[in-house]
């Protein structure tokens, strides 16, 4: 898909940045993402600005877009303070009289809309429907789904409760995996010659864990999520001396919520649930992704339905009380009644929290290399909507969301709870509320302070991790972590 955005005195084309034009192609037209100049496929994008000299700060616009040898022209006169929006606007529309799609989330590009619909309804004095038809009609969202992001937005924000100054969460990752899932795109190390890293990543884990620990000495922690890969991929051994760590290094009198993602089930024993118990994690996931297991072989995982089951069982009879369930909607050979099942499954089980997301099919996953199909847009949000009515008359509800790049059908990833068993976590740390200190391979640091966010970003491979001095300890990001102060 060739871009030219073409303006004349003034620059207008440096006022539309073509990544933003790049993000609506890709809505509209995955299959054509090579944006290079030299793009043979004969599709284009041509967007020409013309300023008006007779009406200051409003500018003429013409976008006509061809693909696949379609063609559909639009234009309008724009006030400069919005020519970003009715730039989508204009894209939306001519876009979908070619394909004959409308993307649910209309022209919202971020990740967070539920954000966006808070920022809305606080402008706007808290008025529900007010904020609803905002967010239809500058956004071009369906109804449903700025309900959605709504809803979610006000269960996370009842949850959140007071935050401090000196409150901060920390993220530990172990980027390691017994093997790789095929929709992966994580930084996450599952052949056996890479495994045999394990012992020397714990020790310089262990080493940054004491450095941040020092950093954060008057502060107060408030969550710990430890995330990867899958942590319980360690043996119990590793996993002992990293808690040990945490819990030496840390004050958790303040703690709201300790997370540990058993994400695969065939790497869950008791052994490991005990330990985890015992080091107060008060909070596993066990993610099944789906309960399918002709999919399970498909995309690479281990184990199969009844290993989900074991663990799950084997969880809660170690005494945790709060488990998360992840699944993903999406997988080419699934029809929506298998991906209803695996949902209706999941919430007879009564999990605290089950958080559905859409397949993404990033450039570095299996997948991707393999042009694997997915399912429409149109067919699977459909699907959702159907998914999301089964786990609210299950009493489950949206407390957080977010978007990515490259997901099916440009749809969502929601987390769902019972009432009062919301990942605080996830709130804070997608909604930006707090400073979250991070240690490990492809890690990230956030400073947060008075609404500014500076970022911290850990050697992203274990073997870069384990060869080079911390990032949070140079002289520079030091300097990041004074605002603090």
């Amino acid at each position: 898909m060739k871009i030219a955005i073409k303006g004349n005195e003034g620059n207008l084309e440096g006022k539309i940045p073509e990544y933003y034009i790049q993000t609506f192609s890709l809505l509209f037209f995955p299959d054509d993402n090579n944006f290079g100049k030299s793009a043979e496929s004969g599709n284009h994008i041509n967007i020409f600005a013309d300023k008006n000299e007779k009406i200051d700060n409003f500018v003429e616009i013409a976008l006509d877009i061809c693909y696949n040898k379609q063609t559909a022209a639009k234009s309008a006169k724009i006030h400069t303070d919005n020519l970003l929006g009715e730039i989508g606007k204009l894209f939306y529309s001519a876009a979908g009289e070619i394909t004959g799609i409308y993307p649910p989330w209309g022209m919202h590009t971020g990740i967070r809309p539920a954000k966006t619909a808070g920022e809305i309804y606080r402008k706007n004095g808290f008025d529900e429907k007010k904020t609803v038809e905002i967010l239809c009609g500058e956004y071009l969202m369906h109804e449903k789904k700025a309900a959605l992001a709504l809803a979610a937005h006000k269960n996370g924000e009842a949850a959140k409760g007071e935050i401090g100054a000196k409150d901060f969460s920390l993220y530990i990752s172990i980027p390691f995996c017994p093997t790789r899932c095929r929709y992966c795109s994580f930084v996450s190390f599952a052949t056996p010659r890479l495994l045999k890293m394990i012992p020397q990543y714990a020790k310089k884990l262990i080493e940054e864990i004491k450095i941040v620990g020092e950093i954060t000495r008057n502060m107060r922690l408030k969550t710990i999520y430890i995330g990867g890969g899958t942590p319980s991929a360690l043996d119990a051994e590793h996993l002992e001396r990293i808690l040990g760590a945490i819990k030496d290094n840390f004050c958790f009198s303040d703690l709201a919520e300790y997370t540990a993602e058993c994400g695969r089930p065939d790497t869950i024993t008791a052994q490991k649930l005990e330990l985890f118990k015992n080091f107060g994690i008060n909070r596993v996931s066990v993610n099944p992704q789906t309960l399918n297991d002709e999919t399970l072989k498909k995309i690479g995982r281990n184990h199969n339905a009844e290993d989900f089951f074991a663990a799950f069982e084997a969880a809660k009879k170690a005494g945790i009380d709060n488990i998360n369930t992840d699944c993903i909607m999406g997988f080419a050979d699934e029809s929506g009644e298998i991906m209803e099942k695996t949902v209706k499954t999941l919430a007879c089980l009564k999990p605290e929290n089950i958080t559905v997301h859409s397949l993404c099919l990033k450039k570095s996953s299996d997948f991707k290399s393999d042009r694997i199909h997915i399912h429409d847009a149109p067919e699977l949000n459909e699907t959702l909507e159907k998914i999301y009515g089964i786990l609210t008359s299950a009493e489950y509800f949206p407390y957080y969301m977010y978007r990515q790049k490259y997901a099916a059908g440009n749809l969502e990833n929601t987390g769902f709870c019972k009432k009062g068993r919301e990942c605080l976590y996830n709130i804070y740390m997608m909604d930006e509320l707090m400073p979250i200190f991070s240690a490990g391979a492809g890690a990230m640091t956030k400073i947060v302070k008075d609404g500014k966010i500076e970022r911290i970003a850990n050697y992203k491979y274990p073997y870069e991790y384990v060869k080079n001095d911390f990032q949070i300890n140079s002289e520079k990001n030091r300097y990041k972590i004074e605002m603090l102060k």
